[in-house]
C-alpha cells in the first residue's frame, strides 16, 4: 500500500464516523440497503405526494386498474429525500488512481457491457460502436469517428458464422417514463404515462450488414410486438440464436416508475438474418397481469418501485447448437435465473438466486457476466457470473445496493461468492460521499464479454455513473479489490438542466485484453485509459489473434 492510499483510506474512516452518520441523516451507508432511508415524516410526504398523483382517473394504460396505489403508512416509497450534504454545483475536477488518460474523443459514446457484443475487426483495423456508428480505435491515441448517422441505436457488433459477414443488430424500445422534477413519480403520473403508451414507433431489431462499416445496409427489421415495450439488452455471439430482452405484448407489468410495462425473453433464429424468426418466449411466474395470485405471492408485489422483469436478456456461454443447455438472465427484482434451454423451444429454469437482504428500486441484476477462464488462469475463477446492479434515482434517493459475484458450479443452487465494495471519493474531492456529487451512484455496465485478447477473468470493470469507472481484482472471489479507478470531470452538465447531469457520466466500458487499453463510454465523449492492473499498454494497430470468448473466433483471424 502506498502512502497516499493509507492516507486516503485514513481520511475515509474518519469520514465514515458514527458522528458523520448521525450529522448525515443516512446519507452514508454502513451496510447493503442504508443509504438514504427516509425519516417518517419525509417518507408521509413523498408517499402522500406520490399517491395523490397516481390515482387520478381516466388512465388508458392496461394493468393501471391492478396496480395498487401506496398510501402514505410512514415507510415512504422511492423517490427518498435526498442526502444531507449534496452539493450545489457540478465538481468541475477529474480524479485518477492507477490510471492514465491515453485520448478523448469528445461526442461520442461507446457502446460496452450493455450489450456485450461490440466490436468490429479486420486485419489490423478495430472499430467499436458508438455514437450512431462506429469509433475507429485502430490507432488509440487517435481514434476516429466512423460511419456516423447510419445506424442509431444500441448496438450489438458480431460476425455471423452462418451468412460470413460482419451484422450490427439495433435494439428499439418503448419511450422510457424515467422520473423528473416534473415528474417524481414517473408512470404513476397518469399524463407522463400516456406519453409513452402514446409511442407507435418501431419495437423490435434491426440488423445490418457492417462488412463496409463505412456503408452499413440495412437487412432485416423484426417486430418485437406494436403493443409491447419492444428491446433494449439483447445478447447474441453470432450463432443461430438470439436471446431478446423483449417486451411482446401489453400483459407483463412492471412496478418501477421508469416503464410502462416490462420485459420477458424472446429468442429469436437469426439462421438467416433477412429473415428472423421467432422460436420461443418465456417470463417469470406471476409477471403477466393474469397471473395476479401468483405475483402478490412476492413481497414486493404493489411497492410502485420494484423491477419486475427482464433486463439482462439472457446470456449464453456455450452456443445451444453446439450443445449448450443453460442461459444467465437477470430479471431485476425476481432476481437471476439460470436458465434451461435443453429444449430451445420451450425453455425452462434450472435455478435462481435472490439475495435476501435485496431493497425496494434499481434494478438488481441489471447484467450477467459469465467468467471465461483461459487455460493456466486461476481455476477458482471457473463457473462464476457478476450480477451487475444498476441504481435509478439520482441524488441517493433510493436504498444502496452492490453487485454480486456469484457461484453458478451447480445451476439448481447459484450461491453467493462476494459482494463488491462502495466506492468511496478521493479526499481531495468536495463531496464525504458519492450520493452527494449530483446524479446517480451505482454500478451500471461492466466490460464487452466478447472482446480481443484472452480474458482476465480476475479483472472487473465497472462504470459507476456519477462515481466513474472502478476497476475490480476477483482473485479471491469472496473478497473483490478495487485497484484502480477514474472519476471524469463533469464536462457540459448543467445543474439547471436536470437531464444533463441526472446519469452522472460514465455509462459504458470495453477493455480490449490483447492491447491493455480500457474504453470509457460517458455521457460527453470516450476515453481510452490504461491501467498498471492490467500491464503496459500497447498504443499501435494490432491484429487481433483471438478473442475472450474462444468460440466466436472466426476461421480467417
Amino acid at each position: 500500500m502506498t502512502d497516499q492510499q493509507s492516507r486516503d483510506d485514513a481520511t475515509q474512516s474518519q469520514r465514515l464516523s458514527r458522528r458523520n452518520l448521525i450529522r448525515g441523516g443516512g446519507a452514508v451507508a454502513v451496510g447493503a440497503g442504508l443509504a438514504g432511508l427516509p425519516s417518517a415524516a419525509h417518507a408521509g410526504e413523498s408517499a402522500a405526494e406520490g399517491a395523490a398523483a397516481a390515482t387520478e382517473p381516466g388512465v388508458p394504460v392496461p394493468g393501471w386498474d391492478r396496480v395498487g396505489i401506496i398510501e402514505g403508512t410512514g415507510g415512504g416509497t422511492v423517490p427518498y429525500r435526498a442526502p444531507a450534504g449534496l452539493l450545489d454545483f457540478l465538481d468541475p475536477n477529474e480524479y485518477l488512481h492507477n490510471m492514465e488518460i491515453v485520448s478523448f474523443v469528445p461526442g461520442i459514446q461507446i457502446s460496452g457491457g450493455e450489450p456485450l457484443m461490440t466490436m468490429w475487426a479486420e486485419g489490423s483495423r478495430r472499430l467499436i460502436a458508438g455514437g450512431s456508428g462506429f469509433l475507429d480505435v485502430t490507432d488509440p491515441k487517435n481514434p476516429v469517428a466512423v460511419g456516423q448517422g447510419r445506424i442509431p441505436g444500441q448496438k450489438i457488433v458480431v460476425y455471423s458464422d452462418e451468412i460470413d459477414k460482419w451484422l450490427v443488430v439495433t435494439s428499439h424500445q418503448r419511450a422510457l417514463t424515467a422520473p423528473n422534477p416534473q415528474y417524481p413519480r414517473g408512470k404513476y403520473h397518469p399524463e407522463y404515462a400516456q406519453t409513452a403508451w402514446d409511442d407507435n414507433g418501431f419495437k423490435g431489431i434491426r440488423v445490418y450488414d457492417a462488412s463496409d462499416p463505412e456503408n452499413v445496409t440495412l437487412l432485416s427489421e423484426f417486430s418485437t410486438g406494436a403493443s409491447g415495450s419492444g428491446t433494449h439488452h439483447n445478447f447474441y455471439d453470432g450463432g443461430r440464436y438470439a436471446y431478446l430482452d423483449c417486451g411482446f405484448d401489453d400483459t407483463l407489468r412492471m412496478e418501477s416508475s421508469e416503464r410502462v410495462l416490462s420485459n420477458g425473453v424472446m429468442i429469436v433464429d437469426m439462421s438467416d438474418p433477412t429473415k428472423v424468426e421467432e422460436v420461443s418466449r418465456w417470463w417469470v411466474p406471476g409477471q403477466r397481469f393474469d397471473e395476479e395470485e401468483e405475483y402478490n405471492k412476492y413481497p414486493f408485489a404493489g411497492d410502485q418501485t420494484s423491477w419486475t422483469g427482464n433486463h439482462g436478456a439472457m446470456t449464453v456461454p456455450k452456443r445451444v447448437e453446439d450443445g449448450g443447455k443453460v442461459g444467465y438472465g437477470g430479471w431485476g427484482r425476481f432476481g437471476m435465473y439460470v436458465h434451461d434451454l435443453s429444449d430451445i423451444r420451450n425453455p425452462k429454469v434450472y435455478g435462481k438466486f435472490e439475495h435476501p437482504l435485496e431493497n425496494a428500486g434499481g434494478i438488481p441484476y441489471h447484467t450477467i457476466y459469465p467468467t471465461v477462464v483461459p487455460p493456466g488462469a486461476n481455476p477458482r475463477l471457473r463457473n462464476k457470473v457478476i450480477g451487475v446492479y444498476e441504481g435509478l434515482e439520482p441524488d441517493g434517493r433510493e436504498p444502496w445496493h452492490t453487485s454480486y459475484v456469484l457461484d453458478v458450479k451447480n445451476p439448481r443452487n447459484p450461491k453467493l461468492d462476494g459482494i463488491f465494495p462502495r466506492p468511496l471519493p478521493p479526499r481531495d474531492a468536495p463531496y464525504d460521499d458519492f450520493s452527494q456529487s449530483r446524479g446517480r451512484f451505482s454500478a451500471h455496465n461492466c466490460q464487452g464479454w466478447v472482446a480481443p485478447g484472452p480474458m482476465r477473468p480476475e479483472i472487473v470493470a465497472l462504470t459507476y455513473f456519477s462515481a466513474g469507472l472502478r476497476l475490480y481484482d476477483i482473485s479471491d472471489t469472496t473478497d473483490p479489490k478495487e485497484v484502480a479507478y477514474f472519476v471524469p470531470a463533469r464536462i457540459g452538465e448543467d445543474l439547471n438542466d436536470y437531464t444533463t447531469w441526472r446519469r452522472g457520466t460514465s455509462e459504458t466500458v470495453f477493455i480490449e485484453w490483447d492491447r491493455n487499453l480500457i474504453w470509457l463510454g460517458t455521457r460527453h465523449g470516450t476515453y481510452c485509459l490504461s491501467s498498471r492492473a492490467l500491464g503496459t499498454p500497447v498504443l499501435k494497430p494490432q491484429r487481433v489473434r483471438e478473442w475472450s470468448v474462444p468460440h466466436v473466433n472466426r476461421p480467417t483471424l
